[in-house]
Formats: structure tokens, sequence, C-alpha cells
């Protein structure tokens, strides 16, 4: 079984036991997390937006930081430089257990 999630506007598409990279290092919230898609080995269930009822279970793994990314601004003739580097912060998920009470009733 396998699902497609929207958080914080990004698709992703996560199995049992998967980790996501999400943006961002505050606490991932179960309202923020829709669930757009949901299918097992004979049904398929497409949300009109989100699945109604369907909930992903996921824990946070750990917080990282991506290598430095560097900026730099150069006008010739100008006396013009200038220099910014940055980070992005990015929390890992990982997905426990993906619950459709439309595919468990039948």
């Amino acid at each position: 079984m396998y699902a497609l999630l929207q958080v914080r506007g990004k698709q992703y598409k996560v199995k049992e036991n998967s980790t996501i990279l999400v943006p961002g290092w505050d606490e991932v919230k179960p309202e923020e997390v829709k669930v757009l898609m949901v299918k097992d080995e004979q049904n398929v269930v497409v949300g009109t937006p989100f699945v109604e009822g369907a909930e992903v279970e996921f824990e946070p793994v750990k917080q990282i930081r991506t290598k430095k990314i560097k900026v730099r601004r150069f006008k010739a003739k100008a006396n013009y430089h200038r220099k910014k580097s940055h980070r992005i912060r990015y929390t890992i998920l990982r997905v426990k257990n993906v619950k459709t009470p439309v595919l468990t009733e039948g």
C-alpha cells in the first residue's frame, strides 16, 4: 500500500517505514498532512481533492541542514561586490502507518 501526501506545499509518494525530507525545522502537525491518493493491491482511492478520513502516522527522525550555498553578486566597473550564504533546513520523517477507512471496510 502506498499513498500520495501533500505536506507544506510539496507532494510525496510514501509507503510504510519510508522516510521523507520535509522543509523546515518546526514540528509537522497531523492536520498539515493531506492525503491525495491511496492505493493498495486491488483498489485505488483518489481524493477530490483529498481522501476523506485518511491519515498517515509519522515520527520525526532528525533535523538536518544541507551544505552551505554561496551566492555572489558582482557588477563590473562599479566596485560592487556582495557575498551571501545560507543552509536549507530539513526534517526527516519516518512514515509508520497509512490508515484509510475506505479501503479497510471492503
